[in-house]
């Protein structure tokens, strides 16, 4: 579910500079090849191979999962919390 509704969220990503240079660097095809995605500890261990892999910035961008308004909110904020707690220690 998170990576068909990244991939028709981000679409317009794969088109831009920055996100070719990551497809010719590695074996993404789509936005959803590198999400970020499930529990806490899944998006910890996801974030850490980005910054094994030598990235010192990264952009995120937050695709809340819901069916209602509110469940989209409330996805969206529980995430950026927990993101922002992450900061400083990978």
């Amino acid at each position: 579910m998170a990576v068909n509704r990244a991939n028709r969220v981000l679409s317009e990503s794969e088109v831009s500079p920055n996100y070719q240079k990551l497809l010719n660097r590695g074996n993404a095809r789509t936005v959803g090849d590198i999400l970020a995605a499930g529990t806490e500890v899944s998006i910890e261990k996801r974030l850490r191979l980005f910054a094994d892999a030598g990235a010192t910035d990264v952009s995120l961008r937050v695709v809340p999962i819901g069916d209602t308004r509110e469940e989209k909110l409330a996805s969206s904020k529980r995430t950026r919390e927990y993101i922002s707690s992450l900061a400083g220690s990978i």
